[in-house]
């Protein structure tokens, strides 16, 4: 029986690997031992390698990511020294780095059937081949998840999707030009099979179940039957949602409105108030409606709020990005990302970007240095921004003072002021004390009140 390892290289140790799951139910029927391990980007190369080693598996496997793909590399190099005779598959949205590799088969696309396939075969293909097989619809792709993977699982992030496609094609994004439209379950003849698997999951007792369906409430029936479920069943776990602000109605408030605290967490894209640059990347979103759903949902509910905009963006030049924040801010999520562009292959914001001269990143996270309409300068004060927000938005610490000084000031200027008190003081944007950021709102409310 030959040994399968579904080595998972994740960002942190709370996260897990959707995939390998897939992947291990996939031949679970087969002459296979399957393994899962995974490992952090923080653990040192050598001690990864040494535990991947002493498996001693037949068949190595990894899902190659914007986060992880630069250590992956190295990792698989080496390990192609000490372990000549192991096969390694490779998928993900970066496995195409990998290709023509000795004794490496890459997987390109939907990996489910592919892999199935592959262990038919005995993972004989040709050394360095690629591999891409006809998708399974995901109502036909198995459950991921045993009871035994709790040990693993528990106090953890554990992923779950009902639909794959997004029929936004927003041109950054990787579902751009992901046509699918596949939903897990057609309510109401699926209801107890949804309710079944998420029973299951809740019983791994996760910290969090974070749903990973691109704008989750497409489907309305189906996304208030989960709320639903979340608000009934869901205690001890935190249900993660990406929803699409626009589509939220009053229904979904009245809904919303019975969850208790923690129990519910909305990622909200905003991305642009600007109507036009948003066109220009193929997103069609109005900023009136989504603002009238965010103050709705923070007047009517305790559903947490982490709200998204993306700095560099098509023709948005800073002012268009401080306004954007200004607005978003008034608001009050609980958390506030600024994001800088990624310029991700294989998206539309390829061409879209070289067209308009666009500077990024040759290597992850592709990250753009400066647009069309931002020089790098004002990239770098963006950025600068986003970690202020990381530090004294996002931690939740100071919440009456954000609203105290809101009420006087835009948070573009607030945050100017942070940045001059970090400025004068010498103090970094990364790993401050709690006592140190006291004393900085400290001199920011003095400063401003």
């Amino acid at each position: 029986m030959k040994k399968i390892l579904f080595a998972a290289l994740n960002s942190s140790w709370s996260q897990s690997n959707l995939a390998f799951y897939y992947l291990r139910e996939m031949v679970r029927d087969l002459d296979f031992e399957s393994v899962l391990k995974s490992y952090t980007l923080k653990e040192p190369l050598m001690q990864v390698m040494n535990d991947i080693y002493l498996q001693q598996a037949e068949i190595i496997c990894f899902s190659a990511y914007i986060w992880n793909r630069l250590y992956l590399q190295d990792l698989h190099r080496e390990l192609g020294k000490i372990l000549r005779d192991a096969i390694f598959v490779i998928g993900g949205p970066e496995a195409g780095h990998f290709k023509n590799i000795r004794n490496t088969i890459v997987i390109e696309g939907a990996g489910e059937a592919a892999f199935r396939e592959l262990a038919l075969k005995g993972f004989s293909l040709q050394a360095g081949a690629q591999f891409r097989s006809d998708p399974l619809p995901l109502n036909k792709v198995p459950f991921p998840y045993r009871e035994e993977d709790k040990a693993d699982l528990a106090d953890h992030l554990v992923y779950y999707e009902c639909y794959r496609g997004c029929p936004y094609h927003c041109a950054y994004c990787l579902s751009a030009t992901d046509n699918r439209s596949e939903p897990r379950f057609e309510l109401p003849q699926d209801k107890e099979l949804l309710y079944q698997e998420l029973d299951s999951i809740c019983r791994l007792k996760p910290r969090t179940i974070k749903f990973i369906d691109r704008s989750f409430n497409v489907q309305k029936d189906l996304a208030q039957a989960i709320w639903q479920y979340a608000i009934q069943h869901g205690e001890g776990q935190e249900f993660h949602f990406e929803i699409y602000p626009d589509l939220l109605d009053e229904q979904d408030l009245k809904i919303m409105e019975q969850a208790p605290e923690g129990r519910i967490r909305f990622e909200i894209g905003i991305q642009s108030i600007d109507p036009h640059v948003l066109g220009n990347c193929g997103r069609h979103s109005s900023w009136e409606k989504s603002k009238a759903a965010l103050i709705a949902l923070k007047a009517r509910t305790k559903i947490r709020i982490h709200a998204d905009l993306i700095a560099g963006l098509p023709g948005e030049d800073y002012a268009s990005v401080l306004r954007g924040l200004d607005e978003l801010c008034s608001t009050e999520p609980a958390a506030v990302q600024l994001g800088s562009l990624k310029i991700l292959p294989d998206t539309p914001m390829q061409e879209i970007a070289k067209a308009r001269n666009y500077l990024w990143l040759d290597n992850p996270p592709y990250q753009v240095l400066a647009s069309d309409a931002l020089s790098y300068q004002e990239m770098g004060n963006l950025d600068d921004f986003a970690h202020l927000l990381s530090l004294y938005w996002n931690k939740e610490e100071y919440p009456e003072l954000w609203h105290e000084l809101l009420q006087k000031y835009p948070a573009s200027e607030i945050l100017t002021a942070l940045s001059d008190i970090h400025i004068k003081n010498d103090l970094p944007l990364h790993s401050i004390s709690k006592k140190r950021r006291a004393e900085v709102m400290e001199a920011l409310s003095d400063r401003l009140l």
